[in-house]
């Protein structure tokens, strides 16, 4: 029988040393981000209105706004986008007050808007002064009209001047007065 001998040396570049080993560190408390910045393309109850940037749960997005397309990610270019438009927002509700503001100094400028209608004896109208009449009256001296609902008048049943109100803007109220005038005609006919 043939015997083998076996000679094993070993380098010592073989065999690593144990202390030469790295360690594997796997961290647990790992932050995962909990809100997600979102822009909301739709009013949603008790959360916000169209084009508000909202703060919302990473889940809420994740599970609700986004399948239903109801918000997008917040962006620089859509957060750009966004201020742009509240400027011009805020520019479009300034030149709306302003030509408000000059509709109402028009108002007061021209003073008096005359009506004529029928009277009785002891300067009694033959029926009122509706708000209609009022803003006919008006969209012939000025061209611009006003709706009805945007009028205050005092209930008008004798001859005189009385002074009313109308709300061109929320900030903004323009007074002036009605004339009412007797008919021609009427006077004609008693003598």
């Amino acid at each position: 029988m043939r015997t083998m001998s076996v000679n094993t040396t070993f380098k010592a570049s073989a065999v690593r040393p144990a202390m030469s080993r790295s360690t594997l560190v796997v961290e647990a408390n790992k932050r995962v981000q909990k809100k997600q910045k979102v822009i909301l393309l739709r009013d949603i109850e008790k959360l916000g209105s169209t084009g508000q940037l909202m703060n919302v749960p990473i889940g809420y997005w994740r599970n609700f706004l986004q399948p239903q397309g109801i918000a997008k990610i917040a962006n620089e270019r859509i957060l750009e986008d966004l201020r742009k438009q509240k400027e011009n927002a805020v520019r479009a509700k300034l030149e709306e007050k302003a030509q408000a503001q000059a509709f109402a100094n028009a108002l007061s400028t021209i003073g008096k808007f005359a009506l004529k209608k029928k009277a009785g004896d002891k300067d009694q109208l033959f029926g009122s002064v509706t708000k209609q009449e009022i803003v006919d009256a008006i969209y012939q001296q000025t061209g611009r009209s006003i709706a009805e609902f945007e009028l205050e008048v005092p209930d008008i049943k004798t001859l005189g001047t009385f002074e009313c109100s109308v709300k061109l803007h929320p900030e903004v109220t323009g007074t002036f007065n009605v004339l009412i005038q007797r008919e021609k005609n009427a006077q004609a006919k008693k003598k």
